[in-house]
């Protein structure tokens, strides 16, 4: 890794040679600054080219961080703090010699069992598989009460709970009476869950979202507001 200092800020970047490339390219994502070198260019010139467009790269940079809520894509090791139902608990990745690995909330800490001698990647990339799996466990039996409560508080009826992995949405409902819920929303506060269970079964009396169906809604979440600010403002962050 390299470090380009501009003022007080030190951003970290990335030079990698690529075939592609036609010239020096930056790229910023996922918080990380790449830059691509030509085949047969000299990393002294990528570097300087850094340098000599080092304003460029900071104002994109910080634009990049307001964008993604400037939240750090979550590394899955033992320290690190994890959303689960609103609030961040942190992470305790430990070794064992049984057969099978498993993830658990205990002692206000959520608990990963990996086998032994894994490298750092490779304990991370199992980590976080078996914190997935947990979620959406979780969400399984949670999510599902939420919904079984709030039906038959508003007296509308479903079909089917589905439990998915969506990428762009949070919740669904569709004409033949089934809803769809986004796993991850067993990492927001419990009244965000609540939120998302009441639109998607509102949307099953109510088609649009008329006026009808936001007063619904507030009858049941008078302040749904606050709840859908607080997805909009930390979605990203549970979808990463």
């Amino acid at each position: 890794m390299e470090y380009l200092k501009i003022g007080n800020t030190v951003i970290e970047y990335e030079l990698y040679t690529s075939t592609k490339a036609k010239k020096v390219s930056v790229t910023i994502k996922n918080q990380r600054v790449r830059v691509a070198i030509p085949m047969g260019l000299s990393l002294d010139y990528a570097k300087n080219f850094v340098e000599e467009n080092k304003e460029w790269i900071l104002t994109h940079f910080q634009k990049h961080l307001s964008q993604s809520g400037n939240f750090s894509p979550k590394k899955y090791v033992s320290g690190e703090k994890l959303f689960y139902r609103g609030r961040k608990y942190p992470l305790l990745i430990e070794e064992t010699s049984e057969s099978n690995y498993y993830a658990l909330f205990i002692g206000s800490r959520i608990m990963v069992y990996v086998p032994p001698g894994l490298s750092p990647e490779n304990q991370s990339t199992l980590a976080k598989k078996i914190i997935e799996e947990w979620y959406r466990g979780q969400a399984e039996k949670l999510l599902s009460e939420q919904v079984s409560y709030y039906s038959k508080l508003l007296a509308i009826s479903f079909n089917k709970l589905k439990i998915k992995d969506q990428k762009t949405r949070w919740g669904s409902c569709s004409n033949k009476g089934n809803i769809n819920l986004n796993w991850r929303i067993i990492m927001a506060p419990n009244q965000v869950a609540a939120y998302v269970i009441i639109h998607e079964l509102t949307h099953l009396k109510y088609l649009n979202h008329s006026k009808d169906f936001w007063k619904k809604v507030e009858q049941y979440l008078p302040d749904y507001k606050k709840w859908k600010k607080w997805l909009a403002g930390n979605g990203k962050e549970l979808s990463n």
